[in-house]
């Protein structure tokens, strides 16, 4: 099985949103349950860029070399940002989430909001409702 983790799913976990516990869980089970796990290349960039002002040049790279660790990360490609800068979807981001996923032929997209992906093309799924499916939670 094949995943796109969003972005909002490791910040859960870095600022311990409503959440966060899903959120980890679903991160510390992944390699466990054989699922291979992309992220965009965004997704790092990003993340690089919010833990710098959060924690500071020399923790950031750190925190997010360990997210990224273990996970494929789908390159952003001039297809992947042509197709987002086209879609009828209204964030940007998220489109650029939604045709990473499609690039990489993903059965999920995991994020903890679910309405910013409007598409129906790919299965989208919250971390809780993706760990009941693979039967972590009951």
């Amino acid at each position: 099985m094949k995943i796109l983790i969003d972005i909002n799913v490791f910040m859960n976990v870095l600022t311990k949103r409503a959440g966060w516990v899903e959120s980890l869980t679903l991160i510390d089970v992944l390699s466990v349950h054989g699922i291979t796990s992309h992220i965009s290349a965004l997704t790092v960039a990003v993340l690089q860029f919010l833990r710098v002002k959060k924690v500071g040049e020399m923790r950031a790279p750190t925190e997010v070399k360990t997210i990224a660790q273990g996970l494929e990360i789908v390159p952003l490609t001039s297809h992947i940002i042509l197709d987002a800068l086209a879609s009828h979807m209204p964030e940007f981001e998220d489109n650029i989430q939604f045709y990473s996923a499609r690039e990489m032929k993903v059965d999920y997209i995991v994020t903890r909001n679910k309405k910013h992906f409007l598409q129906q093309e790919i299965p989208v799924v919250t971390p809780d409702e993706f760990l009941h499916l693979i039967g972590v939670l009951n």
